[in-house]
């Protein structure tokens, strides 16, 4: 089960990097006057800052069994899930 983690690990790098690359492009077309694409580079932070909370949250996953924590370290991913839905825009009824 350590390895299925470990490779979630090299998914969540994927995400972050595919953000990153996707911030720029909105940026660098915002900056030759695209329209209001900077409002959804911006967004697209959010995206950021949720790739980063799960790769980390999958890194500490991945260890092993310690005297502290006899079960694992699984229920780190918890936070990672509690940060994304925190950051998510709240849906209003009409």
């Amino acid at each position: 089960m350590i390895t299925e983690r470990a490779s979630l690990v090299l998914y969540a790098w994927l995400s972050v990097a595919a953000s990153i690359v996707v911030i720029a492009l909105k940026a660098l077309a915002w900056d030759h006057r695209l329209g209001g694409l900077l409002a959804d580079a911006l967004e697209s932070g959010v995206n950021l800052v949720a790739a980063f909370a799960a790769l980390v949250a999958l890194a500490v996953a991945a260890q092993p069994a310690d005297e502290g924590h006899p079960y694992g370290h699984g229920k780190a991913e918890y936070f990672s899930s509690w940060l994304e839905g925190a950051l998510s825009p709240r849906l209003r009824s009409p």
